[in-house]
This record gives C-alpha cells, sequence and structure tokens, in this order.
C-alpha cells in the first residue's frame, strides 16, 4: 500500500497516471466438435475467444486448454477475465474439454485421464489414448481454426491433474504451462513417482512452467503430494520453472479458486500490458553522480545491471525505484516466468555535463508572451505575433482571444543551485522547450507522445526558459513544471520551481 501512495502522489502531480486497464470480455462461448480416431467418438468443445479477435481478425492468442470442462471452464474464463482487467495476463483463448458419457451415461474420465488399469476401476488406463486425441487431433484441430498462435497451456483438476504429470513425463512439448489442481497422485500405489524420477531430469525448460496446487494437512499425503515433491525438489533442473504450494482450510473442489488464480500468476508473471517507464523518462547525468529514478507501473520483475551486461533472474530488481550513475552501462529488463514476455526497458538517458547558466543575466518572475496565427507554427519566431505581452505571475492562455492558436512563453529561471532538475511537459498537440537556447524537450501528442519528464544537471545561475506549442482547438492543453532534485532526497516533485498549466 505504501508504494501505490507514493507513487499516486508522484505521478498525480507531475500529471503522469497511466488510465486504468479497459474492462475485459470474451466473446459468447462458440460450439464446436471433431472426431477423434483416437478415442473412436465424436467430442465435443467450446472456445473462448478474446474480444479482441473480432476486431483485428490477424492477431493470434496463447491457448488454455481445460480438462472437465463441463464443470471447470467458466471457473477458468471468470479468473481470466478478471486477471485481464487488472493488467495480469494477455488475451487469451479458452477451450473447454468437456468429458464424454456415453448411451448408458457413463463418464468418460475415469478411462480418459488415468495412466494404469487398476483392479477395482477396469475402465481406467486410458491416458495413452486421450494424450494422442490431444497432441494429434484437438490441439492442430483449434491452431488451424481458430487464431492461436502456437502457444499451449493447459489446466486439470483431481484425475485432470494426475493426467497433467503424465502428459508432462511423456511428452511435456505439448503444452507450455501446466495448470496442476489437487492432483491425484496417489494413484496405483504411487505409480507415476517412479515415473517422474526417471523422466523430470529431461525436461525441457524454455517458455514452461508448471504449478502444482495442493492442500496441507492429510490431504498432503493422502493425495500423494508428499512423495512428489521431494523429487522435483531433487530431480528438477535448476532452469524448470515450477512451484508446489499447499493451501491451509480448502476443500478438494473450493481449492480450484485461489489453485488457478496463483497457477495462472504463476505461468504469466512477469507480464505487463503496460508501458513501463523510468520518471524522469529521460535526461542527462554527470557520471558519477547519481540519481534516483521512480517506476511508473508496479513491475514485480524489472531486473538491472550497472556494468553493461544484460540482467538475469539473479541481477538485483528495480521494484520501485533504480539508483543511475553510468546510463551507457545501465540495462533494465523485464523477466517473465516462461521468458515469452521479456523485454528491455529504455531509459532515455546519457552522461553529460551540466548546462552552464545565462552570463550576465538577472532573474525576474516576469513572463513574456506571444500569441500567433495557428498556421505560423511551427516557425513561430518568424511570425508577426497576434497579441504579445507581460505578465507578472503566470500566462493566462485565454488571453489569445481565440480556441486555435500558436503560443509562446518565456521567462528567466533561478537556479538556487548546482544539481538535476527535472522538467515536466504535457501537451495535447505539439509542443516544444529550449533552456538558455538548447532543446531541451519536444512533443507531438496529436501522435500520442503527450508527455515526459526530462532531467538536466544545471549550475547555480539564471537560465532563459522558452516554451514554445500550438494549440489547435479547446480541448488541446499545455503544462510545464520545473522541480529541483536536492541531493539525497527522492521527492524531487515537492521541489517545485515554477508551474504552469492550461
Amino acid at each position: 500500500m505504501r508504494r501505490k501512495r507514493f507513487l499516486a502522489r508522484v505521478f498525480a502531480l507531475c500529471g503522469l497516471l497511466v488510465a486504468a486497464g479497459v474492462h475485459a470480455q470474451f466473446l459468447p462461448a462458440k460450439p464446436d466438435a471433431l472426431y477423434s480416431n483416437s478415442l473412436a467418438q465424436k467430442r465435443a468443445l467450446e472456445v473462448y475467444l478474446p474480444e479482441e479477435s473480432e476486431k483485428d481478425p490477424a492477431k493470434r492468442y496463447e491457448t488454455i486448454y481445460v480438462l472437465d470442462g463441463d464443470w471447470n471452464a467458466k471457473i477458468v474464463v471468470q479468473i481470466v477475465a478478471f486477471m485481464r482487467q487488472v493488467g495480469f495476463m494477455p488475451p487469451v483463448i479458452v477451450v473447454s474439454v468437456p468429458n464424454f458419457f456415453d448411451a448408458q451415461g457413463v463418464n468418460s474420465r475415469d478411462r480418459d485421464l488415468t495412466p494404469t488399469v487398476v483392479a477395482d476401476q477396469p475402465r481406467s488406463g486410458g491416458a495413452a489414448q486421450f494424450l494422442s486425441f490431444l497432441k494429434t487431433e484437438l490441439v492442430p484441430y483449434v491452431d488451424g481454426h481458430y487464431p492461436a498462435n502456437g502457444t499451449h497451456l493447459v489446466h486439470g483438476h483431481s484425475y485432470g491433474g494426475l493426467f497433467l504429470i503424465y502428459v508432462l513425463m511423456n511428452d511435456p512439448a505439448l503444452f507450455d504451462g501446466y495448470v496442476v489442481l489437487d492432483p491425484a497422485m496417489g494413484w496405483d500405489n504411487h505409480a507415476l513417482d517412479a515415473v517422474i524420477d526417471k523422466q523430470l531430469p529431461a525436461t525441457p525448460v524454455k517458455g514452461k512452467s508448471i504449478y502444482v496446487a495442493a492442500r496441507t494437512g492429510r490431504a498432503y499425503e493422502g493425495m500423494g503430494i508428499a512423495t512428489m515433491e521431494p523429487i522435483f525438489r531433487r530431480r528438477a533442473p535448476a532452469d524448470l520453472r515450477w512451484k508446489i504450494s499447499a493451501y491451509p482450510d480448502e476443500t478438494h473442489d473450493s481449492l480450484k479458486l485461489k489453485g488457478t488464480y496463483d497457477a495462472l500468476r504463476f505461468a504469466y508473471q512477469g507480464y505487463s500490458g503496460d508501458n513501463i517507464e523510468l520518471v524522469p523518462m529521460g535526461g542527462v547525468l554527470i557520471k558519477g553522480k547519481p540519481m534516483l529514478f521512480h517506476i511508473n507501473k508496479d513491475a514485480a520483475e524489472l531486473h538491472y545491471t550497472t556494468d553493461g551486461s544484460v540482467p538475469d533472474a539473479a541481477s538485483p530488481k528495480a521494484d520501485e525505484t533504480i539508483v543511475i550513475s553510468d546510463p551507457e552501462k545501465t540495462t533494465i529488463k523485464l523477466l517473465s516466468n516462461r521468458g515469452v514476455f521479456d523485454r528491455d526497458i529504455p531509459h532515455h538517458l546519457r552522461s553529460g555535463d551540466a548546462l552552464p547558466p545565462d552570463r550576465g543575466r538577472s532573474a525576474t518572475a516576469t513572463w513574456h508572451y506571444a500569441f500567433y496565427a495557428a498556421a505560423a507554427w511551427p516557425r513561430i519566431a518568424a511570425a508577426r505575433p497576434l497579441h504579445s505581452g507581460t505578465a507578472d505571475l503566470m500566462v493566462d492562455p485565454s488571453l489569445a482571444g481565440r480556441e486555435n492558436f500558436a503560443a509562446a512563453f518565456e521567462r528567466d529561471l533561478a537556479i538556487p543551485a548546482d544539481g538535476y532538475y527535472v522538467f515536466y511537459l504535457k501537451a495535447a498537440d505539439q509542443a516544444r522547450l529550449t533552456l538558455s537556447g538548447k532543446p531541451l524537450i519536444e512533443l507531438d501528442g496529436a501522435k500520442g507522445s503527450r508527455e515526459t519528464a526530462f532531467v538536466v544537471p544545471l549550475r547555480s545561475g539564471v537560465y532563459h526558459a522558452r516554451l514554445e506549442f500550438r494549440h489547435p482547438a479547446k480541448s488541446a492543453n499545455v503544462e510545464l513544471s520545473v522541480f529541483q532534485n536536492r541531493d539525497g532526497e527522492d521527492r524531487w516533485w515537492k521541489n517545485g520551481l515554477f508551474r504552469i498549466a492550461d
């Protein structure tokens, strides 16, 4: 909570709050079916497509297959919709794989999801055929008929979880993320334990995550997790992303809610659909003179290095802030659990010297302003102003007498001490800022570049600041703020020197 309140204060003041994620929805479930030669029966399925697929038919998505889809698919869909709403997941396809009931109403799951035949369940032991159905028929069918990108996750509970461990040991490449909920690992006197011990070291690790949700107490032993978990600890490849979590006070069925959410969080850990930036977003630093930068978004898996190397999971984290003193050797990277959402975070910083103040200039707080016809942009310095004048405190843009215009505001800026200063500029249209004749910031809000914060080292003295901008409509606006970053203090946004806002 401290972090959220802290960032809210920073970005609310500077206008850098990012709009909350739009509520994400699925299209209505699409009923479908295909005949399975592996199972010698027609198998139904339901496909939940993200609404984005209707707007952009060329886009492709990861697919989550849900076993026991008759009663588990809606839970997964609702959790995915919530996680998308809060920005924890990208849009995905959810494929419900319901069970097959024969003419006598017998459910096929006891056969399809169990790996061996046991004496008291003569219909058991059909996992090999069901795996063949998934691998050679269902997954290729969905990939060929729906906007799937070839990355597959799978969700299984109880016998479904047992089956997923069977798949992991026999064809681990079929799925990239395994959501395994309270698996019945005690099946056939823990028959899969020996298989896990033998096969797990050879499990491919790239792009893969395995999450097993279990229950504490007697259920941990009764479901067979107590014997499986030590094998994973002992035999899993070092780089394999896996986790076994035991939940207290849950039943075999209630576990599905928390387990599904946590498993998908694990599979998509590190995903962020937002634009992650440092604040300030760019500027100039003096080598050896560090400055603390804030992160504009919650991103738990941001790692960084300061020696020019590529960050990895062992590198320091930049959860809230990062101190930078050598931009050319600082690299920031978002790392995701499966590696598919990894990306570099640009910092737009460079090393340089302090900008010297103007010689012989004495500071005044007087604003000089000039308004021009909109057509004078961008060469307003060569145009004749419609109206010009001075203001003691702040320029009122309404002095232009029209909604569509260009303008130049300028004044002297007294810098009280050597150090870093942050210039924040926001504009709905085009704007540019110079300091003592040196270009500092240029924005084009019409093309999406609406705001930035730029740090620059300055010396004690007087500088001349000039802001030029275009104001094409009543809804246009411009804002400029200047802050002092005092040594040893990270709350530079509290040290405002001046601000103008339209």
